[in-house]
């Protein structure tokens, strides 16, 4: 593994588990991202594939990518949690195995975090559900809750469609484990 220097802006957190077919293009769309001020983590949960291996091959051609492989698989939630603790960054992007991120998508959302630092987490979303405005709208704990309950899901956006503060995350204990409610879960701690 090549050893890692300095503290990148974001952590971009990359779980997998038998996901050969896709983890190159996922990887790929990572190092073409516009926002250059990034380390990938990949943390693989016992591939029977050659997932591992791929990873591991960029892994050794550009030194923010980290590979990690767990003793035994720990399931998504758990992982996920796994990667997390890896992270060196200020900020967390998941991004799953088998997705791609856009070119520009890093550089917006962290444009906007920084504008707003009391904010612990940013969903991308394409439309703007209640019409207060144009992005980004800023809710406090009040707003976020009644536009989840009252008017359209704010909270229904999986890991992939945030960033999230890592000193917040962490404090809150990563995500509980529960499946399909974890991330949701964290949101509404957030």
């Amino acid at each position: 593994m090549v050893e890692r220097l300095g503290t990148p802006t974001v952590s971009i957190l990359m779980t997998c588990y038998n996901r050969a077919k896709y983890i190159g293009v996922a990887i790929e769309s990572v190092i073409a991202s516009s926002f250059k001020d990034w380390e990938l983590i990949i943390v693989d949960d016992r591939s029977t594939d050659n997932t591992y291996t791929i990873a591991t091959e960029y892994a050794s051609k550009d030194n923010r990518i980290a590979v990690y492989r767990n003793e035994k698989n720990l399931g998504d939630y758990h992982n996920r949690n796994k990667a997390a603790s890896y992270a060196r960054g200020k900020y967390l992007k998941y991004l799953d195995s088998d997705d791609l991120i856009y070119p520009y998508s890093l550089e917006i959302m962290i444009d906007h975090i920084k504008k707003y630092p009391q904010v612990g987490l940013v969903f991308c979303d394409h439309l703007n559900q209640d019409n207060s405005g144009p992005f980004p709208i800023l809710y406090n704990t009040y707003q976020a809750y009644y536009q989840h309950f009252l008017k359209a899901y704010l909270f229904y956006a999986g890991p992939g469609g945030t960033l999230i503060r890592t000193d917040v995350f962490r404090e809150l204990g990563g995500f509980s484990g529960k499946r399909y409610l974890g991330d949701t879960e964290m949101w509404m701690k957030i």
